[in-house]
């Protein structure tokens, strides 16, 4: 349990520093001179500028380059952390990765101009990666017949860290401001609050936690006997089945990535919510991370314990299925079609299917290639943050109307949502093959006694172990 607090810990904090910035961004585009009408609300007082600020063309640009590269570096770190979790453990690898993100946050408070702002923002990126080692982690702490709800809760809480940022950024900001300090130096010391947060946990992490229940981790636990390398890469990414998978939690967790960046200036820009007030609503947006991760992990382990792989893979598409349909209709709506009170309703309901397609899809990861996990997790993982530079790139940059963008983004989930029945394994099945149900019926004659034991084999309901394994 110090793991699974460890693990998750170190998500939900890095959260909070990758994602400083989203909340602050109406505040640090005035402060940078970003605006677009940037002359005239020099002529403003300080707390007018932030709603005289037009960001609709240069302004808009930046800010979303700022946004790609808030996830760009986590890209290939994701991608790599696969080698570096097996070389260090997932105890020093998250040990490092929260002290160079405390760093990087810190430089970041200084910064003075949109280049900046990219560069730091990509930086900062690097914190996103703590999710793999959250992922894997609990993958070896844990029991595989509850590797969905463990994955699922501890993705989840961790997630939620995107959810608190949104309250808590403003509200340093806020507090800072109340004691008469300058727009600008209220929103730079509040760079300092993720900060604090690294060092304690970094202490916590390195002398009360360890890498697995008999102390540090070796290469032999996953059953190899040399490390990770990129011919290993190459092979794991050569299945189809995990290229589906890689783009599929792009579509989910990518969403989320965008949405944490772009939803508190979308409700001031476009429904004239107030700052403070925006991010309470986005809160509500990463504030479903707290139930619905988990839900998705549970739901697939109930599945697979009546269905097995072919009762996982349903959950799975049910979710991005649902996840695209209410980002659709979040794209659809406006002041005149019932303002920010409806938008917060579908809201809500898009997170959900968004948290739950996340928890089911590394519910299914641990059974893709089993002695490849850390690489599995990382690619997958890798996927999620492509996604969300992906969909920012190509619907949210350039698109200048404030709503076509959602309903672009709804399209490409949809897409690689229909990509799961594609999904199959000769011995878990698909979507639309259960071979657990022709084990039950084999007869006595044709029993064997199994010549390579397969971890795997668990994922079948247990009176078809005992009728015969695979």
């Amino acid at each position: 349990m110090r793991a699974f607090w460890g693990a998750t810990l170190g998500f939900t904090f890095a959260f909070i520093g990758w994602f400083a910035f989203a909340p602050l961004l109406p505040v640090v585009r005035v402060d940078l001179g970003l605006c677009d009408n940037n002359a005239v609300i020099q002529l403003l007082p300080e707390d007018e500028r932030v709603e005289a600020c037009v960001c609709k063309k240069q302004c808009k640009s930046t800010i979303a380059s700022a946004n790609i590269a808030a996830v760009s570096f986590d890209v290939a770190t994701r991608f790599f952390l696969g080698s570096v979790i097996e070389k260090f453990g997932p105890v020093k690898t998250d040990c490092m990765l929260l002290s160079f993100g405390a760093i990087v946050v810190s430089i970041s408070a200084f910064i003075q101009s949109g280049s900046q702002l990219i560069a730091a923002r990509f930086f900062v990126s690097c914190l996103g990666s703590t999710f793999v080692v959250n992922q894997f982690w609990n993958s070896i702490m844990f029991n595989s017949k509850i590797i969905g709800t463990v994955n699922g809760t501890a993705g989840g809480w961790g997630n939620l860290g995107g959810g608190l940022t949104q309250v808590l950024m403003p509200a340093i900001y806020a507090l800072w401001r109340s004691f008469g300090l300058s727009l600008s130096m209220s929103w730079r010391l509040s760079m300092f609050f993720p900060v604090s947060l690294y060092v304690v946990l970094v202490a916590w992490l390195w002398f009360c936690t360890q890498d697995t229940t008999t102390g540090k981790f070796e290469i032999s636990m996953l059953g190899k006997t040399r490390r990770a390398g990129p011919s290993d890469y190459l092979r794991v990414c050569m299945d189809y089945r995990v290229f589906l998978m890689i783009f599929q939690y792009s579509s989910c967790f990518g969403a989320e990535l965008v949405f944490n960046n772009v939803l508190v200036s979308h409700f001031v820009d476009l429904f004239d919510v107030d700052l403070l007030s925006a991010g309470a609503l986005a809160m509500c947006f990463g504030g479903m991370n707290l139930f619905a991760r988990s839900l998705g992990g549970i739901a697939s382990d109930w599945a697979s314990s009546r269905l097995g792989m072919q009762g996982r893979l349903w959950i799975h598409f049910l979710s991005l299925f649902g996840e695209a349909i209410f980002l659709f209709i979040f794209g659809c709506i406006d002041k005149s079609t019932g303002g920010w009170p409806v938008a917060l309703v579908v809201l809500i309901f898009f997170s959900i299917f968004v948290n739950m397609s996340e928890g089911t899809s590394y519910a299914i990861v641990p059974y893709m290639i089993p002695q490849d996990l850390a690489i599995v997790s990382a690619v997958v993982g890798a996927g999620g943050t492509l996604g969300a530079v992906i969909a920012t790139w190509a619907f949210y940059k350039y698109v200048q109307d404030s709503l076509l963008p959602f309903k672009l983004h709804a399209c490409y989930v949809m897409f690689w949502a229909l990509t799961v029945p594609l999904m199959r394994w000769e011995t878990l099945g698909s979507m639309w093959h259960n071979p657990a149900k022709k084990l039950v019926e084999a007869p006595a004659a044709q029993k064997e006694e199994p010549k390579v034991p397969v971890p795997i084999a668990e994922e079948q309901p247990k009176h078809a172990i005992e009728e015969a394994q695979l």
